[in-house]
């Protein structure tokens, strides 16, 4: 599967896995940031925009699309975490720049083919067509405003991470910034690409240039719909106690090694049977408690740092 092919199919799933909440609220900006991504990707296939546009329109309307996915990313990550007081400037600027943004693209490319630089059926796949300004201007608009949103939207998750108590959030967040920055790459090696060719500087560097805006525009197309999917899930990952059982998977051997056998309740229900039964929340409990009163009894000196910090780290499941 190419890279376009996952970043496709990873933004469709996002697509359907947000409808519902598109229809339940009646409007969602996710689902239109995957919407968009997704018409983009599509319409990158020769053969589809050749059927659905028959003429230059193709590119354009493709580079506007994804400024338009990654403005309502931002827009989406904006409103998920700052507080609601402080939103309405950082929406109204964003909102500019994408505007400001998708106008110049389209401006640019005009531009090119009003003069020639670019034929009406959009880009040739041929190398004298990237050594004009003009094409260099309108592909280098997109590539910057992708950087810049993408540095934009990757600092928001990064410096929120530390605060969310939902592990799926945190993993979610943590997921979408690291698709800004393989998208941050991508684009800064598709300048450099375009660089080169207008310039004729370093064309030997040009298919490796290539092949790695590739890797990580595909690389970011499938983990910026993965972690924008991620916290959809906490619902799901709540009411079947997912995080429980994984402290139940993790807390098992510690009990096994420490829990003494006056103070358990059961010893045929060790923590790993918890993992699979319908109340793993109070098993949990229990196993927690089982040990703590075993380090108690041993006067504080049984368990080593690190099955302390998992204790204390298991605890958390019940105030979070």
């Amino acid at each position: 599967m190419t890279p376009l092919a996952a970043a496709t199919a990873a933004l469709w799933i996002l697509v359907l896995t947000r409808l519902g909440p598109f229809l339940r609220k009646r409007g969602d900006l996710v689902f239109c940031a995957a919407l968009a991504g997704a018409a983009a990707a599509v319409l990158m296939a020769p053969a589809v925009s050749s059927a659905v546009f028959g003429g230059g329109a193709a590119v354009p309307t493709v580079g506007s699309l994804i400024m338009l996915a990654l403005g309502l990313v931002r827009a989406a990550i904006v409103r998920a975490v700052v507080l609601p007081a402080d939103q309405g400037p950082v929406l109204q600027r964003g909102l500019l720049q994408t505007a400001a943004a998708m106008t110049a693209y389209c401006s640019a490319y005009t531009c090119a083919a009003l003069v020639g630089a670019v034929p009406l059926r959009g880009l040739p796949a041929v190398p004298e067509a990237q050594v004009d300004v003009g094409v260099f201007v309108f592909t280098t608009t997109l590539s910057i405003y992708v950087i810049f949103a993408a540095v934009q939207i990757a600092l928001v998750c990064l410096r929120y991470v530390p605060q969310m108590a939902s592990g799926l959030f945190r993993i979610g967040f943590t997921t979408v910034a690291v698709g800004c920055g393989s998208a941050i790459a991508g684009m800064a090696a598709n300048v450099l690409r375009e660089a080169g060719d207008l310039t004729s500087v370093g064309l030997d560097a040009g298919p490796t240039l290539e092949a790695s805006f590739e890797w990580f525009a595909g690389c970011a197309g499938v983990l910026l719909p993965l972690g924008l999917a991620l916290p959809s899930l906490t619902r799901w990952a709540d009411a079947w106690q997912v995080y429980e059982r994984y402290c139940l998977l993790r807390l098992d051997r510690v009990w096994r090694r420490a829990a003494d056998a006056n103070l358990v309740m059961d010893a045929l229900t060790a923590p790993l049977s918890g993992v699979v039964s319908r109340d793993p929340r109070s098993r949990l409990h229990r196993a927690l408690v089982e040990i703590m009163d075993s380090e108690l009894a041993a006067g504080g000196s049984l368990l080593t740092s690190s099955e302390s910090r998992l204790v204390k780290k298991s605890e958390e499941a019940f105030y979070a």
